[in-house]
């Protein structure tokens, strides 16, 4: 697990209703958007932003890049090596 992983994680797990308990389901699943409440995913972007250091754009702010763990993963990588 990267770094990064572990980071997107550890927010989800303080953010989930279950806690850590809830993190095996949010990994698990295709659609964060169904896991996850939407104050938390935009509480999400913003700690993307602040932890990584870039803008999430609007037209970014959907499913295939905030729609699992990986996909947040690929768009950090992506736009820290910009």
């Amino acid at each position: 697990m990267s770094p990064t992983e572990t980071t997107i994680r550890g927010f989800l797990a303080r953010h989930h209703p279950q806690g850590r308990q809830g993190i095996a389901t949010v990994a698990a699943t295709a659609n964060l958007w169904r896991e996850v409440d939407s104050l938390s995913l935009l509480q999400l972007v913003a700690f993307v932003e602040a932890k990584f250091a870039f803008v999430v754009k609007p037209i970014d702010f959907a499913p295939r890049n905030f729609g699992t763990i990986a996909n947040i993963v690929k768009l950090v990588d992506a736009r820290r090596t910009r």
